[in-house]
């Protein structure tokens, strides 16, 4: 069963209704280091099952949740929200993805087994499988369209999980101003008239230890220039998503038009995109550079990651980080050779 559009709210409680209880209890399995918009898709769809039919719900993530403003949403919201357990896919029988896709390289579902549901506002890829897929790229965040099927429920919606949700799709869409539509914009005046607006506060502004001002500093420092671009190679990143939170705040430079921003993690390159343009395909272009499956986003905004070997040594690991930078480069116009402008080095 494939339903993709803005009228797939109804056939998701359809899905639910028919399937029942057969799918209890459900594993809701949410993108590695996960997120606002995830958490509160995953909050959302267990409200519904368990609310609506009973079904048993378990929301788990693998890797962390290591953005602060995340850890204190997770709190603050009380969202059940579990680190995945070593046999945790094998175990449970249906599985439900939401903000990620099965072959997607960002979570820990195995990539040939077909889920039960799918639910994602990102591009969709061609092998993604499941017995009920809601894809929707005309959403700018997949808490949009879980927050339809509430409405459609005729339940009433709890404070925490509207907080949830919209704060959701304000920090997925930079506060309605990045790939955001009207539709977004309706569902978030909807919701926030019965969020926690203290809480929100509380959450977007939690208080940072010293480390993050010490990384702060050096994508300032580190950060390049040329032309209309800034970026920064971090090195070492405490998280992952430091490198989307480094990559948004350098976007905020008044002449920049584009910012790219890379991090080690784990064993990984991970490469943030952003964009001021709204036609900028910079989903399109990350996925070029990383290839269908390791990077994913919309016009504005895009994000993905690669292996590197465990081999790899600091040379490897600096020409992979060029390599990239520049195939970016040359995506947005420019020619070689790069004459890269460092203005804020000390």
């Amino acid at each position: 069963m494939n339903h993709e559009g803005p009228g797939s709210a109804q056939a998701l409680l359809e899905f639910l209704s028919a399937k029942g209880q057969s799918i209890s209890p459900l594993l809701i399995l949410v993108h590695n280091h996960p997120d606002p918009d995830a958490m509160a898709t995953a909050s959302a769809l267990a409200f519904l099952a368990e609310k609506l039919h009973g079904i048993r719900t378990r929301i788990a993530y693998g890797g962390i949740i290591g953005r602060i403003e995340n850890r204190a949403m997770a709190k603050t919201l009380r969202i059940p929200i579990n680190p995945l357990r070593e046999n945790d896919i094998k175990r449970y029988e249906h599985v439900a993805l939401v903000d990620t896709q099965p072959p997607f390289q960002n979570n820990s579902f195995k990539r040939r087994r077909k889920a039960t549901l799918v639910i994602d506002h990102h591009p969709p890829h061609p092998q993604t499988q499941a017995d009920f897929i809601w894809i929707d790229e005309t959403a700018g965040a997949t808490s949009t369209l879980l927050a339809e099927a509430l409405f459609s429920s005729g339940l009433e919606v709890p404070s925490r999980l509207a907080t949830a949700l919209s704060y959701g799709i304000s920090s997925e869409t930079e506060n309605l101003g990045r790939d955001a539509g009207p539709r977004d914009v309706q569902v978030y005046l909807t919701l926030i008239q019965k969020s926690n607006t203290k809480a929100l506060a509380r959450i977007q502004n939690p208080p940072r230890p010293p480390a993050f001002f010490g990384l702060l500093g050096r994508a300032i420092r580190d950060a390049f220039v040329l032309r209309d671009i800034i970026g920064v190679h971090l090195r070492d990143v405490p998280t992952p998503d430091r490198v989307a939170q480094m990559a948004d705040f350098l976007l905020t430079h008044e002449k920049m038009r584009w910012s790219f921003c890379t991090g080690r993690f784990s064993g990984r390159l991970y490469v943030s995109l952003r964009s001021r343009k709204a036609e900028a395909r910079a989903g399109r272009i990350l996925t070029r550079l990383l290839g269908l499956g390791s990077a994913g986003g919309h016009d504005m905004i895009a994000g993905g990651s690669v292996d590197m070997p465990p081999e790899a040594t600091e040379t490897d690991w600096r020409d992979k980080e060029a390599g990239v930078r520049n195939g970016f480069l040359k995506a947005a116009g420019l020619q070689e050779p790069f004459d890269l402008q460092y203005p804020f080095a000390s």
